[in-house]
Order: C-alpha cells, then sequence, then structure tokens
C-alpha cells in the first residue's frame, strides 16, 4: 500500500519530465574532464559514473527515497551512453551527401554533440506499471550531424532522436504507403529499401522544400522509382484525395517537435476513426503525454 507521502506514477512522471526540461534548456553539458577522472578515481564505468552525474544535474539527492526511486525507475534505465558508429553507419547517412548552401528559405549545416552532452534520444517508453521513462543518451566523442534549417530555425535533423523514432514506422510500413511530411526524406529512403514497400506517395505541402528535394536528395535515393510527392495540406488530402483501402499504411509527420504536434494528433486521431488505415505517427509517446496534459489542462 502506498505511503501518505509517498509519489504517485503520474507524479513522478511529470516531475522527472520537468527537472529533465528544464536542465536540457540550459547547457545540458555533464563535463568530460569531470566525468573522465570521477571513472578513474572510483573506478567505475563511464556509464555509471555519467547517469550518477546527471542525478546531481537533476538536482536529485538519492540519500532521499523520493529521489532515489525518481535515480531508480527513471534516470537509470532512460539514460545510455552512445556510440557514434552505430549512427554513422546508418545506409541513409551513408549513402546522402548533403551540399552546405542556402536555398531560398532552407539551407544546409552541420550541428554537434559535444562529448557527454545529454540530448533526447528517442521516444518516451512507458512501462506495463505506467511509468513515462524519458530515453536520454549522451556520446563520450564529439559527433556530427547535418541539420536543415527553414528561415534561420532549425527544421529537421539526423541527430539520434530522429533515427531512433522513425525505427517502429518504417518497420510497419508495406505495401502501398502514404506519409505526411517530407522533411530530409529519412522515412522515404529506408521505406522504399523493404521490398515488401510497393509504392510510397509523400504528401508535402512546402513546394520549396519539395523543389530542393528533388534537385538535391531524391537522385541519390537507390529506390526512388518507388516515390510520388504530391504538393498538398495534409488535411486537404486526406477529406478530398484518401480513399479507405487506398493504402496499406499511413505515417504522419509534418510538425517540429511534440509541442506543436500535439494539436495536429489529436486531430488525426479523430479523421483517423474513419479509415480502415494502420495511422503511425513521429514520436507518439510524447504527443499522447503532451495530448494527456493539453485535455487536462482544458477540463480544469
Amino acid at each position: 500500500m502506498m505511503g501518505r507521502n509517498e509519489r504517485t506514477i503520474p507524479e513522478m512522471n511529470r516531475e522527472i519530465l520537468f527537472r529533465l526540461s528544464r536542465f536540457l534548456q540550459g547547457r545540458a553539458d555533464l563535463g568530460e574532464k569531470e566525468v573522465r577522472t570521477l571513472a578513474q578515481e572510483v573506478h567505475l564505468p563511464l556509464q555509471t559514473v555519467a547517469c550518477i552525474m546527471l542525478c546531481a544535474c537533476l538536482g536529485l539527492d538519492t540519500d532521499q527515497a523520493d529521489d532515489r526511486v525518481l535515480m531508480e525507475k527513471y534516470v537509470q534505465p532512460g539514460f545510455r551512453l552512445l556510440s557514434a558508429r552505430d549512427y554513422l553507419q546508418d545506409p541513409y547517412r551513408q549513402k546522402i551527401r548533403f551540399p552546405k548552401m542556402t536555398d531560398g528559405r532552407w539551407s544546409f549545416n552541420e550541428q554537434f554533440f559535444e562529448p557527454f552532452e545529454v540530448f533526447v534520444r528517442d521516444d518516451l517508453f512507458v512501462s506495463e506499471d505506467g511509468r513515462e521513462i524519458p530515453r536520454t543518451g549522451a556520446f563520450t566523442e564529439r559527433f556530427s550531424y547535418p541539420t536543415v534549417l527553414q528561415d534561420g530555425r532549425e527544421w529537421m535533423t539526423l541527430a539520434p532522436v530522429e533515427i531512433e523514432t522513425m525505427k517502429q514506422p518504417v518497420a510497419e510500413a508495406r505495401g502501398n504507403v502514404l506519409t505526411f511530411g517530407l522533411g530530409m526524406g529519412y522515412y522515404a529512403f529506408h521505406v522504399c529499401l523493404k521490398p515488401e514497400v510497393r509504392t510510397l506517395t509523400i504528401v508535402e505541402k512546402d513546394a520549396d522544400l519539395i523543389c530542393m528535394f528533388r534537385e538535391l536528395l531524391l537522385p541519390q535515393f537507390p529506390e526512388r522509382q518507388k516515390i510520388r510527392i504530391v504538393c498538398a495540406d495534409a488535411y486537404a488530402y486526406l477529406e478530398n484525395l484518401f480513399s479507405p483501402g487506398q493504402f496499406d499504411s499511413v505515417f504522419c509527420d509534418f510538425w517540429h517537435d511534440a509541442g506543436d504536434g500535439t494539436e495536429h494528433y489529436l486531430r488525426l486521431k479523430k479523421i483517423e476513426k474513419r479509415f480502415q488505415t494502420r495511422f503511425t505517427y513521429w514520436a507518439e509517446g510524447l504527443l499522447r503525454q503532451q495530448a494527456f496534459s493539453f485535455e487536462n489542462a482544458g477540463n480544469n
């Protein structure tokens, strides 16, 4: 039975997300020298020491029972030290080359994670008991990744979170596939490599992005004959051009992050009920969490 002062799982879910969000909005750096020095002094693996230091950065006092629960049930299961090689060997990263240029509102650039800089590496993991575990990570070396900026704002990247959150939607794609949102074509690239995928229709409303993609990236795709691009608004397409049975799977990803994707997610979930087609969504765990908070706020 839960003690009088013991926090509930929803309360702990909110607290760990609050603490992590506050930390990530700052420098989010554990300090390479500090982690390596402490690991040598106490003879513990870098993973263990980095996790301990992350707890300290989150303001957790692990001598206190409540904070120790957050460490053991949230931080430790969710944090990983990552190998750059795992991401550099991704087929898209191996095959596609990005020019360093600006094309109208769009420009290609490169961003970096410094050693032991903490970031979100994957979608939320929801445990059987309802814990929403943030999955964070850090590299032990400097890691660069390509980005695309829209009007100077980071819009699309090949950071680990983009790669990890695409794995399930790519795995579920089959037959004739529809996706809303073009992005850097990462989803399109991997889906078209699958023999069980016959065609991929991409709905994207930004004509400039489509032109840039067709000119600079699509010619590098090995299975580009499977791709058809439609310049249209996602909702207009669903209302006027989409029919049940037309596609075997649908993937939705035309928002920047969970913050601006929540209202789209709630709207699309209602639309989805009208069709006998499996819809998947980018970062759905984060979207569900945001949607839950959004609906609760509206009810208060």
